[in-house]
């Protein structure tokens, strides 16, 4: 009686028909996450890419088209608005309500009476990728330059 209860076993043993299925079980997730993470980074490094870009293009027109001897709070206000909005037609591929921040600041140099311009876009970056818990981050794009006329 014993043997009848092995023999099924010792066939179970020697057979490899399920071997490609069981392996994949374990392999094919990972490879999945690891596929679906990479297209996920390449999304963030291209709005990151995004964002930087704007900022460098609001830059140059801060620095074409500021009157470097105006200091009127209403013109300032009035350039930063022009500034913005240059910006935001650099915006490619993204959402422009996930903007969550965007400054523009025009500091003074005590010193040597410099002007320095500096631009910050925020984006409230949210993962898409399957099967992860949704996390969102913030993303910047920074730049900054001299005011010079």
């Amino acid at each position: 009686s014993t043997i009848m209860f092995t023999l099924p076993f010792k066939k179970l043993k020697k057979d490899t028909s399920g071997a490609t299925m069981i392996e994949f079980a374990f392999a094919g997730p990972v490879l999945l996450l690891l596929t679906f993470g990479f297209f996920e980074f390449c999304r963030a490094l291209f709005i990151q890419g995004v964002l930087n870009y704007s900022a460098e293009q609001a830059t140059r027109y801060a620095m074409v088209n500021f009157e470097q001897n105006n200091v009127d709070q209403n013109y300032l206000d009035s350039v930063a608005i022009q500034i913005k909005n240059h910006a935001r037609d650099s915006f490619i591929l993204i959402d422009e309500n996930k903007i969550t921040d965007f400054d523009v600041t025009v500091a003074v140099n005590p010193g040597d009476m410099t002007k320095t311009v500096s631009i910050a876009i925020d984006y409230n970056y949210s993962m898409i990728m399957p099967l992860v818990p949704q996390s969102t981050f913030t993303l910047t794009g920074k730049s900054e330059s001299f005011l010079i006329q």
